[in-house]
C-alpha cells in the first residue's frame, strides 16, 4: 500500500471517527432532553450545541448512568 493510499485511509478513519463521535453527542443530549422533558433526570445548564460538541472532544472523562 503506497503511503498516499495510507494517509487518504487514516484521513477518512478520523473524519468518521469525529463524526461519530458528534452523533453519540446528539444522541446523549436528545436522551438527556427527553429524560428531562418525561419529568426525570438532572436537567443541563443552558449549554450550546458546540458547547456539547466541545465537552465530548475534550479528554476528560464523562460519567454514563447506562
Amino acid at each position: 500500500m503506497s503511503i498516499r493510499s495510507q494517509v487518504a485511509k487514516l484521513r477518512q478513519q478520523t473524519g468518521t471517527t469525529q463524526f461519530n463521535r458528534d452523533v453519540r453527542a446528539i444522541s446523549d443530549l436528545m436522551d438527556e432532553l427527553a429524560a428531562e422533558a418525561a419529568g426525570g433526570g438532572e436537567s443541563r445548564k443552558e449549554d450550546t450545541l458546540s458547547a456539547v460538541f466541545d465537552e465530548t472532544t475534550a479528554p476528560t472523562i464523562r460519567s454514563t448512568s447506562k
